[in-house]
């Protein structure tokens, strides 16, 4: 698969602390399974984490050098995990954010406490635009794990689901595991991500949490987005 969510650059965020530690983190990934990863470093308004989009580009490209020079078969993708703010289609057409794989779908931030005032409606407005927003583990939001069904408003308003892995096997707490099995019941998970930030903690590793949802959901749902996430790096590589 394709994570589509991990800090693998170094020293740009909470992430990765050096080059030899994000190889480190890309042979983990690997033999774990996966195949690639979109490279999504925080950015969020108003704060020390807003990287340019050239840094970006730039540590992606150095990344996938060293990666060919370790014989490793594996690419790294541009991208940015964006905190949920007013204008992300304007802050798009002015080269400020990344999309996934630099392609058509947005990973936006959920915050881990209270939902942000009128998100349905910037995702709403995203849409509009022609950029699709890919929702951040919202299973680990205080508000959607006191009420699941909720994340139904954003999936209607257009929204995609990435859950992390961490959550389904346990990680991060029971009310993580149970929020984000219930997204996967109600139809709404469309990606599995690692989210990690590096070898020792939070680490590129997928295959539990996919396990985790195969017994919670059956197998044809983690064919689904084990088969998504190579749909979103496709779909950006036309687009």
């Amino acid at each position: 698969m394709i994570d589509l969510h991990c800090h693998l650059l170094p020293n740009i965020d909470d992430g990765s602390c050096s080059w030899e530690e994000s190889l480190d983190m890309v042979r983990m990934a690997h033999g774990n399974g996966i195949r690639g990863a979109v490279a999504t470093p925080h950015w969020i308004e108003g704060t020390n984490w807003q990287p340019e989009t050239r840094v970006v580009r730039d540590m992606v490209a150095e990344m996938n050098q060293r990666i060919e020079d370790a014989g490793i078969d594996f690419k790294v993708y541009p991208g940015m995990e964006v905190g949920i703010t007013a204008d992300l289609a304007g802050l798009i057409e002015r080269d400020r954010i990344l999309t996934l794989a630099e392609g058509d779908f947005l990973l936006l931030e959920v915050p881990f406490h209270s939902l942000p005032l009128g998100v349905a409606e910037i995702i709403s407005e995203l849409c509009s635009s022609g950029k699709w927003p890919v929702l951040a583990h919202p299973e680990r939001n205080s508000e959607l794990q006191q009420k699941p069904k909720r994340i139904m408003e954003f999936v209607k308003a257009g929204a995609l689901i990435q859950v992390t892995a961490g959550s389904l096997s346990g990680e991060f707490g029971q009310s993580a595991r149970k929020c984000a099995v219930e997204f996967a019941k109600l139809g709404a998970l469309d990606f599995v991500s690692t989210d990690a930030h590096s070898v020792r903690y939070r680490k590129p590793i997928v295959s539990d949490g996919l396990k985790a949802l195969e017994k919670a959901v059956g197998a044809d749902d983690v064919n689904s987005v084990i088969e998504a996430s190579y749909r979103i790096v496709n779909l950006s590589k036309q687009s």
